[in-house]
């Protein structure tokens, strides 16, 4: 079983990353912190029949986060559906932004809507996280070439909907 003390610091070194994780995916801050919890009631599970890796346990906590998640997602019949006001897919900064910038910003939010949640999910953790593709393919346990080709994917499906939108004089 995880001491207590183990836990403690399992937390306090993960919980805002994962946080961050689960909100992207959720685009709720209180169903983020409800799931995160979640995820750490399910490692003191886990550890009750286990023992604990600590080598990879940033792993498992991500892939329980992800499963979590996903499972909320479906359960309340939420598909890639965001409240605009959060945002949670773009990281901005409030100083002056210009109309077209917020608009441009809108549409790739909007791009990354229609993607499925393993595509949004290999972008958020590269963009936001600036985690390598190799990373990502260990805590999302699938191959590298799987990475580079859905980032590969998601870029030109945000370049095609811009240009959908209008934005071609800019690409």
């Amino acid at each position: 079983m995880i001491s207590r003390e183990e836990l403690i610091s399992l937390y306090s070194t993960y919980y805002k990353e994962i946080f961050n994780y689960i909100y992207h995916l959720t685009g709720s801050y209180e169903t983020a912190e409800d799931i995160l919890h979640e995820t750490f009631i399910k490692i003191i599970e886990y550890s009750n029949n286990n023992t604990i890796n600590f080598n990879t346990v940033k792993s498992f906590l991500y892939r329980t986060a992800h499963n979590l998640s996903i499972n909320y997602l479906k359960k309340n019949k939420i598909t890639e559906s965001i409240d605009e006001d959060s945002n949670y897919l773009l990281v901005t900064n409030p100083v002056d932004e210009d109309v077209f910038t917020k608009e441009i910003k809108k549409e790739i939010t909007n791009a990354l809507q229609t993607l499925d949640t393993i595509s949004c999910s290999i972008f958020i953790m590269k963009r936001d996280n600036n985690y390598t593709n190799e990373e990502i393919a260990k805590l999302l346990h699938i191959s590298e070439r799987t990475v580079r080709r859905k980032l590969q994917a998601t870029l030109l499906h945000i370049l095609s909907h811009l240009k959908n939108k209008g934005f071609d004089e800019i690409l």
